[in-house]
């Protein structure tokens, strides 16, 4: 064969990888879909997964499984996701606690800048402090002023070491120079369930994961962490209304998929879940889970992940944070 012949073919052979991602691409997704959530059912994460999922489902005509893989705070499900075939037909969720997990765990089985990648930043959102409704403080400063009156001896919940209701918790009451025991618990619903009861004080939580609750009455919301407030429960002041400290705490929830996944497939893939995110019933929804829309880049995102592991790292060694 000439040479010219030879070297065309060659070239050819070197960018047919690219081509054959790109193909893929504009035909994705030709089958049903796996969408890994690693948290478990009927919390905060699982509702905001689900809802992702039908979305999707509903712009694609394929169907999206939701499979929950539990533990190690969304690490075990990162680690299925981590090792499935980066085809774009499995990807999962991600939010802000798993690169905290990252970090506190001795021996964590992946490194999320490593093993997966990026495909969008959906939502974002403050926690909120909530209560049980027959306590007597009113609004986060009131609870503070307990707090300071009986230094030691209340104790919030979380779902577990190193969980945004931990970090939110832990950071809210040391930046307002009180003290109060962290209690962790297996599952964030388990925690919430406690503060009904009255058997801990309060809890940082996400919206998602107590809104049914405080419009049922069993809960009461009294601030919000942050510096204004949400669109969900407009009448609860945030902390900078009530002359409290921001301990800027903003969760994130977005979704990544295998590292080798080719980047056309998870630039559509992003496309079509921020179209499906964005429909009205569904950005209505996650309104009133108290959710805001996240823009962005993919590349982004995953500044975004490096970032909270650097940031969330230095906070959980100064504070000596371990995984339970």
């Amino acid at each position: 064969m000439p040479w010219p012949w030879l070297f065309a073919v060659m070239s050819l052979c070197a960018l047919s990888p690219g081509l054959q991602a790109q193909n893929d691409a504009a035909d994705f997704p030709v089958r049903n879909m796996r969408f890994v959530v690693p948290f478990g059912p009927g919390g905060g994460p699982d509702i905001i997964g689900r809802r992702l999922a039908q979305g999707l489902a509903e712009r694609t005509g394929r169907n999206v499984i939701v499979d929950n893989r539990v533990g190690a705070t969304g690490m075990l499900g990162m680690h299925e996701v981590a090792r499935a075939t980066p085809d774009g037909y499995s990807f999962g969720l991600l939010n802000a606690a798993t690169p905290v997990a990252q970090v506190i765990m001795a021996k964590p089985p992946l490194d999320l800048a490593r093993d997966v990648a990026p495909v969008v930043q959906l939502l974002r959102y403050y926690t909120i402090v909530v209560v049980r409704p027959e306590l007597a403080a009113r609004t986060a400063k009131d609870l503070v002023d307990m707090m300071k009156e009986r230094p030691g001896a209340y104790s919030f919940g979380s779902g577990g070491n190193g969980t945004p209701a931990h970090l939110a918790g832990e950071l809210f009451v040391r930046s307002v120079g009180a003290k109060a025991a962290h209690v962790p618990y297996k599952q964030i619903t388990t925690a919430i369930s406690d503060v009904v009861r009255g058997d801990v004080l309060f809890i940082c939580s996400a919206v998602a994961n107590v809104a049914a609750l405080i419009q049922s009455g069993r809960l009461r919301a009294i601030g919000v962490v942050g510096p204004r407030r949400i669109a969900a429960f407009p009448s609860v002041p945030s902390f900078v209304e009530l002359g409290l400290p921001d301990p800027n705490v903003v969760s994130w929830t977005g979704v990544v998929a295998p590292a080798a996944t080719p980047l056309p497939l998870r630039q559509k893939l992003h496309r079509l879940l921020r179209e499906s995110a964005a429909e009205p019933a569904h950005a209505k929804a996650f309104e009133q889970l108290g959710l805001e829309a996240a823009e962005g880049t993919l590349e982004q995102f995953g500044a975004t992940i490096r970032a909270e592991v650097e940031r969330w790292g230095k906070f959980v060694r100064e504070a000596n944070i371990r995984i339970d």
